[in-house]
């Protein structure tokens, strides 16, 4: 398969220069193909690099771009200058562990019951979940990379089983099983850190201060080690670098809180955090830079859910005017950040507005731009958005669904048990006492004025949506 926005290209050889360097794609997408000698034969892959840059409790309005006046994110600010800021992702999920495994899989997470976030198998088993993701399904993106060819890593958190008792399954798969060449993480199984060292197998890492303060330096760290070993071996590459940031525990040293000192305990802790997480992804962009990897590498800037509704996140986190946090089902739990950084080939200072894409998406749009095909029968949830990167509008076809078997009425946002998006509007439902509200995203993306008394034809069809979506779900 081929694509407008991947011409081929042949790189001519470079006898007076020790080393040839060849572009890199930020999305984690970048080729690049070196002679090692005068008489070496350069093989040419012109498929990006793809880095997806996946932070965890990253609030909508926590950085520069999408409107903090406060908290410094320059080098996120300068990438969604060089790149596309997207207004309309949205995750599958208001918590963890859901939200990542429709990265991997193409697929809401209640279709393999990861209902809530993986904790001990006995809080697991209450609440229907397995202990890890499944491990024999037919497809993984990773899996789908490594057999297109490219050298996959992962790189910091997993959270889709494993991690050290007690809250991890010791027995669950490292997540090399799901198709990395290489991994290191932690929430799961496998090589990890002790402090900011290198460890070689599983440990439970929240009560380690020492990691906690540099877990977005020492995940940077392996990947770019990870991208210049790998740089002239002929493949493309695709890294996954999950942050632990700025998810709880949050211990920053008086160093990373001394910018906001004097605003308060909260803002000191939870915007140094942000300003530390951000300085080390301008590491990694300077990196790619140096090892001539710059223009053929898509990086992508996202988050898991939104801000936390705990700890410093509480006052100093912020979904700008989206209602809801983490948890929450509404746009400030699940409509998150999406910068698409690809020098050259997606348009620099660009917002879309327009476009709605989900997690879900990502799995056959990286699937594409690795020109892998997916399996007939697997049938995917979300969509192939490969046009973003042809700067065009992405028009959805299929509906988005939320699924939260946990909702509470102590908390205002905290009633929804069910969501469904189709086009502009959101029906949100608590099936148990039959409460529905609806909304027009378009003209009231906070969530503010519920219409759904106005439209009782769209709030049967939403609900007709989500019972015939719902029945396809296992038990």
């Amino acid at each position: 398969m081929k694509n407008s926005f991947l011409p081929s290209f042949t790189f001519p050889q470079f006898p007076s220069l020790p080393k040839a360097l060849v572009g890199g794609l930020l999305f984690l997408g970048f080729s690049c193909q070196a002679p090692k000698t005068e008489e070496s034969t350069v093989v040419s892959d012109d498929r990006p690099n793809i880095i997806f840059i996946f932070a965890d409790d990253w609030g909508y309005g926590d950085l520069g771009a999408y409107g903090a006046t406060e908290v410094k994110t320059p080098n996120l600010d300068k990438l969604a200058e060089q790149g596309t800021k997207f207004t309309q992702f949205h995750v599958t999920s208001g918590v963890c562990s859901p939200s990542r495994s429709s990265v991997i899989t193409g697929h809401f997470p209640a279709r393999h019951r990861v209902h809530g976030h993986f904790a001990g198998n006995e809080p697991n088993a209450k609440r229907n979940m397995p202990n890890w993701l499944d491990e024999n399904l037919p497809v993984y993106m990773p899996q789908l990379m490594q057999d297109a060819g490219y050298t996959t890593a992962h790189f910091g958190k997993w959270h889709l089983g494993g991690g050290g008792l007690p809250h991890g399954d010791l027995s669950a798969p490292e997540p090399k099983a799901y198709g990395y060449d290489e991994t290191r993480v932690w929430n799961g199984n496998g090589p990890t850190w002790k402090g900011d060292q290198l460890w070689p197998t599983t440990r439970y890492m929240d009560d380690d201060s020492t990691w906690v303060h540099s877990s977005s330096r020492i995940v940077v760290d392996v990947t770019i080690d990870f991208l210049e070993r790998n740089k002239d071996k002929g493949s493309p590459m695709f890294v996954n670098l999950w942050l632990k940031d700025p998810h709880t525990p949050l211990w920053p040293t008086d160093e990373q809180k001394a910018p906001y000192s004097g605003m308060g305990p909260d803002k000191e802790v939870y915007f140094g955090v942000l300003t530390d997480a951000d300085r080390h992804i301008g590491r990694l962009m300077a990196a790619l830079e140096e090892m001539g990897l710059d223009d053929n590498t898509i990086v992508i800037f996202s988050s898991d859910n939104g801000p936390a509704a705990y700890g410093p996140s509480l006052t100093a986190g912020s979904t700008g005017d989206l209602r809801g946090r983490k948890v929450d089902i509404f746009e400030g739990g699940v409509n998150v950040p999406f910068i698409v950084r690809w020098p050259g080939k997606v348009d620099a200072g660009k917002v879309d507005s327009t476009s709605v894409l989900s997690t879900v998406d990502l799995l056959p749009t990286f699937a594409a731009l690795a020109h892998k095909d997916l399996p007939s029968d697997y049938q995917v949830d979300g969509e192939n958005i490969i046009s973003i990167f042809d700067n065009k509008t992405f028009n959805r076809t299929k509906p988005l669904f939320w699924e939260w078997r946990f909702a509470v009425d102590e908390r205002p946002n905290g009633w929804v048990s069910a969501a469904v998006r189709d086009g502009e509007w959101k029906l949100m439902s608590d099936e148990k006492r039959g409460r529905v509200e609806l909304y027009n995203i378009k003209d009231d993306r906070s969530e503010s004025k519920d219409v759904a008394a106005a439209n009782p034809k769209k709030v049967t069809q939403l609900l007709a949506m989500w019972d015939q979506w719902k029945s396809e779900l296992p038990e």
